[in-house]
């Protein structure tokens, strides 16, 4: 695709890093964080946040871009069971392709529920490859959740000792707890609660595209296994294929070739017998 529009391939990274940014910048990342039981927003639980964030966006950005195909799809094939003449060969959708197979096939006297078999395991391992990376951006989304959560401890970790004196009193230790390591601990929960929580939304369309994906590709299954269903059978003796039929052609050829054979040496034996046998000559006196 040469233009660049919202089903680019760099429109949805691009986007979702824009408005992840946007939202750092306006504290919509911090508000969520307070939103979900943090007292504090550290830096470090504030930009994992927004890189949660933009990972989500590419992600639901990427399978929105499937949309429009399976709704182009989804009418080619409910023209295709109206009428398989109202299929546009054409076209790339997956009615057209099996049509395009099927034409071929029957001109070339295949077996044409083979060739569509094939196609419809094809569509099926493409499937699974299309939406590779959206499944890994899925699960880094709870990864980068335990990042954050890591480095916001390493922080409260950190700011705990120097807020500690060397005397250890009690009331010092009390209130260092207090005042760095419970708000800090709420704050390091809270960015893998937002992890989760986005990455249960974005396998949830994830799993809704894929199986409207899947529906497609059974649906012209469907329509074309109901049209070979409708066709007439194919005439074996008239016009014979496979390699059956061609065996069979082979071994009657032979039969005929060894009868030929076993008549042609009894004629040989019979002349070679008459040839070896006595002859009487009866001589005639001309008068």
């Amino acid at each position: 695709m040469s233009r660049f529009d919202w089903r680019h391939t760099a429109f949805a990274p691009a986007t979702a890093t824009v408005v992840a940014f946007l939202s750092y910048v306006a504290g919509a990342v911090g508000a969520l964080l307070e939103s979900v039981g943090a007292t504090t927003v550290p830096a470090a639980a504030e930009l994992v946040v927004t890189l949660i964030i933009a990972v989500f966006l590419t992600t639901v950005l990427r399978i929105a871009r499937t949309v429009p195909d399976i709704r182009q799809e989804s009418a080619a094939t409910a023209r295709a069971a109206a009428g398989v003449q109202a299929v546009r060969p054409g076209d790339d959708t997956l009615v057209a392709r099996r049509l395009r197979l099927f034409r071929e096939a029957a001109e070339a006297g295949n077996d044409a529920e083979a060739v569509l078999s094939a196609r419809s395991a094809l569509d099926e391992a493409e499937l699974a490859n299309r939406h590779h990376l959206d499944h890994a951006l899925i699960w880094a989304l709870p990864v980068f959740g335990f990042i954050g959560t890591a480095l916001t401890m390493a922080t409260m970790v950190t700011a705990f000792g120097d807020a500690l004196d060397g005397s250890g009193d009690p009331a010092a230790l009390m209130a260092a707890l207090k005042g760095h390591v419970l708000p800090e601990l709420a704050s390091a929960f809270g960015v893998t609660l937002v992890a989760l929580f986005l990455s249960v939304l974005a396998f949830g369309a994830m799993a809704l595209a894929e199986r409207a994906e899947r529906a497609g590709v059974a649906a012209a299954d469907e329509v074309f296994l109901d049209h070979l269903a409708r066709l007439p059978a194919r005439r074996s003796a008239s016009a014979p294929h496979g390699l059956a039929e061609e065996l069979a052609r082979s071994r009657s050829g032979t039969e005929e070739l060894v009868k030929g054979l076993d008549s042609l040496r009894a004629a040989v034996d019979a002349l070679t017998a008459s040839q070896s046998g006595p002859h009487r000559y009866t001589l005639v006196r001309e008068p």
